[in-house]
């Protein structure tokens, strides 16, 4: 796609145009050191000098273009992108009538007839073949020039540019750009600045750096939008743009954005737009979004940075530039749970967008459909389970010895079997409910000293199996007690409960779960409780459910007993850190 010219032939645009090298040592005495850590340093002067100017025009690389503007070596610039653009059609490119077109009528060389302006011992000292690159004219008639410096490269334009002004300055990132990882809408008339004109820009920010973009890669025929990246990007026509160029642009704020016109004031926009960090994070479908009358969405979110702080900033119904922004009263969301208060038909296309002040922009696509899906959370609780707290789990005789073991780490040997005892104590309670709450205390007069949590399995439950979406328990005999399947309708983020319904009429204690995150993967066992009503469900030491958290393990599992045992112990027993 983006081809580099060659340093022999930097300034050979094309075979129609007759360019000439003219990167020689000019030797006026002026020592000029080139690389990319040490640049040039030599400019032009116009009020100092007095004598003869010569005038002319001249096609250019955009390396060449930018160096004067960037005080950045040409070289350098070509290696950060700063080069030829190919578009993925030929008609776009030959819009652009200030730039070079190749002959093919897709690719974007450099830019065209560019204002230069020389002093007349500059002008002596080219020879006839550098000559030959320029176009001269008689006088200057130029709203602005590149004067070519003696070391044979081309400074910045000598006119300062126009101001304008513009009534909004907005970037999206993220999920919400489609030509590059940040796109800027600027709020002017999209003919305000004439992409025929159009020779590239500059983004400077408030920390005095500059960044190139070119024509294609980052502008545009409507000119109110420019877009460009920090990391590998593919736009909608599949084109990678160049982003080595700009991709320390990356938690800068830019402060001015300067459009170059050919034969015309250059443009200067003041703004102040922070540019978002990049994130790995993202939100997508957890489970599936069931078609319905306010129809309730899982959305889950991973790798969100601590300080990221994302919010929902929108919802629209359907797809590309149809889709229409939703009121904030047609939908509610809270802790992944997005409810859209409306009827939502199988096929119904919606898109969530999330915020952050300091990371870009993340988002989701909703599709719905007529048939559940598990959630992550589900699908990792597959399996069938036996109580925590039993026998059958980390209670069995054979894990004494480990139980002794893991507490000496905490509280030494002489204390760790009363330990041990104490831990195993607290979670075999036998009371539930207000019963618990009588004996123990419901907290607004502190608690009974031999405080007891419940963690066995109620209503005749010995073993629970889940399957995707599917919950079932059986009784000590191995008959089915229960079998429905579920949808999450809620997330509570202080307590960590994620809610889920029975999708049956059933009327029974088995109508909702509350799962905690545990699970064999990350915990090595499992929390939850169920009831007949999601009321008071999250309620630990009052109503119906408390004092009691159901614990399981999975069925014959000696590894996750052992790990269950060492997680257990070390989060009651070791010494917190405030």
């Amino acid at each position: 796609m983006k081809k580099n010219f060659t340093l022999a032939v930097l300034l050979v645009l094309a075979s129609t145009i007759q360019a000439q090298n003219i990167r020689v040592n000019l030797n006026d005495g002026t020592n000029v050191v080139y690389n990319k850590d040490s640049v040039s340093s030599i400019e032009f002067n116009p009020a100092a000098y007095s004598g003869k100017m010569y005038y002319a025009t001249t096609d250019m690389t955009f390396a060449e273009f930018f160096e004067g503007e960037l005080h950045t070596p040409a070289e350098a610039l070509i290696a950060d992108g700063v080069d030829v653009f190919t578009s993925a059609t030929s008609g776009k490119a030959s819009r652009f009538s200030s730039c070079v077109i190749s002959k093919e009528g897709n690719q974007i060389l450099g830019v065209k007839a560019v204002s230069v302006s020389m002093t007349e011992d500059v002008y002596n000292k080219l020879t006839d073949e550098q000559k030959a690159r320029f176009t001269f004219v008689e006088d200057s008639v130029f709203a602005s020039s590149k004067q070519l410096l003696s070391n044979g490269s081309f400074s910045a334009y000598t006119a300062a540019p126009v101001v304008m002004e513009c009534s909004s300055v907005n970037l999206s990132s993220g999920t919400s750009a489609n030509w590059g990882n940040y796109v800027i809408s600027l709020g002017i008339d999209r003919t305000a600045i004439p992409s025929a004109d159009l020779q590239g820009a500059v983004i400077t920010t408030t920390s005095g750096q500059k960044f190139a973009l070119t024509p294609l890669n980052n502008l545009w025929l409507n000119t109110s939008e420019l877009a460009f990246s920090v990391n590998y990007f593919t736009e909608p026509h599949g084109n990678h743009p160049a982003f080595t160029h700009t991709a320390g642009l990356q938690g800068k704020t830019i402060s001015n954005i300067t459009y170059y016109l050919k034969g015309k004031d250059n443009v200067s926009i003041p703004c102040n737009v922070y540019v978002k960090q990049q994130t790995a994070a993202s939100v997508s479908l957890d489970g599936a979004a069931v078609a319905g009358v306010n129809p309730i969405v899982n959305l889950l979110m991973k790798d969100i940075p601590s300080d990221a702080n994302y919010t929902l900033a929108s919802v629209k119904k359907g797809s590309g530039r149809s889709a229409k922004l939703l009121d904030t009263d047609k939908y509610t969301y809270s802790d992944g749970v997005l409810n859209i208060l409306d009827t939502a038909a199988v096929g119904d296309n919606y898109n969530v967008i999330f915020n952050s002040d300091k990371y870009v922009s993340i988002g989701s696509g909703i599709k719905f459909g007529s048939d559940i899906l598990p959630t992550e959370l589900q699908n990792k609780l597959t399996g069938t389970y036996v109580e925590l707290f039993s026998e059958e789990g980390i209670l069995a005789s054979k894990w004494d010895s480990l139980w002794i073991a893991e507490c000496s780490k905490y509280v030494g040997e002489e204390n760790a079997d009363s330990s041990a005892n104490m831990l195993k104590y607290s979670m075999l309670g036998t009371l539930t409910g207000e019963e618990a709450a009588a004996k123990f205390g419901d907290g607004s007069n502190g608690f009974a000293p031999d405080i007891q949590f419940s963690c066995h399995f109620l209503h005749s439950v010995s073993k629970f199996v889940f399957d995707g979406c599917t919950i079932k328990g059986l009784d000590s005999d191995g008959k089915e007690v229960f079998a429905h399947k579920y949808v999450k309708v809620g997330y509570d983020s202080v307590l960590d409960f994620h809610i889920y319904k029975s999708t049956d009429d059933n009327e029974d204690e088995f109508k909702f779960f509350a799962l905690r995150s545990d699970n064999p993967f990350d915990t090595y066992h499992i929390e939850f409780r169920y009831g007949s009503k999601e009321e008071g469900i999250l309620d630990y030491f009052s109503g119906k459910y408390a004092y009691w958290m159901a614990a399981g393990v999975l069925e014959n599992d000696d590894n996750q007993c052992e790990k269950s045992i060492r997680l257990f112990v070390k989060e009651n027993l070791e010494p917190r850190v405030e």
